[in-house]
């Protein structure tokens, strides 16, 4: 039971494991599927969610090609040489590269401190990285460890420090370019749907900027829907069965155990080993019995992020020009900012605070792809984000689907600043999804349209998240049913997050993890 990639990632090492695995899925997620899809014309193929496979990259999954994903069962990836550009409103620019010392010469047009600051950043990141990865894709341990842990050196009591920080509070006190601090606030809120001032999010400068230096982002071919494809070749090769387009009305429990599951048309699916669902926190008691009431309590009380994303997909007869210098790089990601000033970026937060949109500041980014097999010869793929309210505060999230085309046409309409021929004439069609259609469209895992599950905050973080007891992916009272999705650890993304819960199952169940990926 679950969607996409994290539940069908935990089967796929179980088949391995010669364990019997079906798999149902609400939505055909496999093949592409409901994860990618043509949405108005043939040919055209959008994501529906995540585009870029960067998280994942680090992974074992696929650094050691622990499945087969890459030599067998036919996922690939492409790796543009860019990585990240922003463009200020004067066209001024700062552009991120995975070669550290060109970064550096890009933040040194604007502050030689502010070079030297973020080159040793990098390099404090360098240092620290395999600790963190050690941490990011197993089952985490409770934050207290992990705190005691860190105490014991200097980069680890640095990495304390950042922990509890904002973001804000760190790139404030690092650097002094405006463009700097615009290109990692808008990078990392853009991933974590959180605000620059969040306290207890700082560690996303690190991972979200120094990362980058270390493994390139992937943009997988035919789509992002290629990656649960792979997995489902992996499972049916080793024997297992997915049984598509079914709803899970009830996880099935005797003396305590986890024995099946029970769909909305009456049909009963037995377990003998264990079930696997990507059930939110705050939907255990909808969908689970005998769940202690302590257990559910904190459950509920775990937080969405503050913000969502807004949106649109659509097909270009022609690519998008764009208002940039001839230098940057048009294979990367560009993030537009329509002011030339931190401090004026910083206040377009302040609606979103109170449910509003803002139609004259938004913040707002994409543009288009020319990605081969995705796209007719020619045309270009259309993908627009802005950061929106879930809960308007006139209306509710219900008002969504009468303001979306709205919020959609002034989306487009302030990004002809900086691409001009985004036009109606050049447009062959435009699909928008508003934070509640992301809610319809997976309202088990994506509570309030979330598409990270939930907040990043340090309280529900590593051994923390979803809440304490949890985070080891199994739910107490109710043995051998396991939790995956962007609500645990180690968050939202693309992170084959069914890795670490591969291993807490293989180690309730007498399986060597080692071994088995190891063959």
């Amino acid at each position: 039971m679950g969607s996409g990639q994290n539940t069908l990632g935990t089967a796929a090492y179980m088949a391995k494991a010669g364990k019997k695995v079906a798999v149902l899925e609400q939505h055909d997620f496999i093949g592409g599927g409901a994860v990618t899809i043509e949405r108005g014309m043939p040919g055209f193929k959008h994501d529906l969610h995540s585009v870029l496979h960067y998280l994942v990259q680090p992974n074992p999954l696929l650094a050691n090609d622990e499945l087969g994903l890459l030599s067998k069962f036919g996922l690939q990836y492409i790796y543009p040489d860019a990585v990240q550009t922003t463009v200020l409103s004067d066209f001024s620019t700062f552009e991120l590269h995975s070669d550290l010392d060109k970064t550096c010469e890009s933040i040194a047009k604007y502050s030689q401190k502010d070079a030297e600051a973020y080159r040793e950043l990098a390099e404090f990141g360098r240092r620290v990285l395999p600790m963190l990865l050690a941490g990011m894709y197993t089952v985490p341990i409770p934050l207290s460890a992990t705190l005691g842990l860190l105490g014991n050196s200097e980069d680890g009591r640095r990495l304390i420090d950042m922990m509890f920080r904002s973001p804000l509070q760190i790139v404030e006190q690092l650097f002094e370019s405006d463009h700097i601090k615009i290109h990692i606030i808008r990078a990392i809120t853009e991933h974590t749907l959180g605000f620059p001032d969040d306290m207890g999010t700082g560690l996303s400068v690190l991972l979200l900027t120094v990362l980058l230096h270390v493994y390139r982002y992937g943009l997988a071919v035919g789509g992002s829907g290629a990656l649960p494809a792979a997995l489902a070749r992996c499972i049916e090769h080793h024997g297992g069965v997915i049984i598509k387009n079914v709803t899970v009305e009830k996880v099935l429990t005797r003396n305590g155990r986890a024995t099946g599951l029970l769909t909305t048309d009456g049909e009963e699916y037995a377990a003998k080993d264990a079930v696997i669902a990507s059930i939110h926190p705050k939907k255990l008691s909808h969908f689970v019995d005998g769940v202690p009431e302590t257990v559910l309590g904190r459950a509920r009380r775990t937080e969405q992020s503050p913000y969502r994303l807004f949106k649109i997909d659509g097909g270009l007869k022609e690519p998008l020009r764009k208002n940039v210098p001839d230098h940057v790089p048009q294979d990367g990601i560009i993030e537009w900012i329509l002011t030339d000033n931190f401090r004026d970026f910083i206040k377009w937060f302040d609606p979103l605070r109170h449910g509003e949109i803002d139609f004259d500041r938004p913040l707002i980014g994409g543009g288009d792809m020319q990605i081969p097999g995705r796209v007719p010869e020619g045309n270009a793929l259309l993908y627009l984000t802005q950061y929106v309210p879930y809960n308007l505060a006139n209306g509710g999230p219900q008002k969504w689907d009468s303001i979306k085309e709205r919020v959609a046409d002034n989306i487009m309409e302030k990004l002809t600043y900086f691409m001009p021929n985004l036009t109606q004439d050049n447009l062959l069609f435009r699909k928008a999804d508003s934070p509640l259609d992301m809610e319809r469209h997976s309202g088990n895992s994506m509570v309030e349209g979330d598409p990270c599950g939930l907040g990043f905050q340090l309280f529900q973080f590593g051994g923390n998240r979803p809440t304490p007891e949890l985070s080891n992916y199994a739910v107490p009272n109710v043995e051998r049913l396991y939790l995956s999705g962007p609500f645990m650890h180690p968050g939202a993304g693309v992170f084959g997050v069914g890795r670490p819960v591969a291993i807490k199952m293989c180690d309730d169940l007498g399986i060597d993890f080692d071994k088995l990926v190891a063959n």
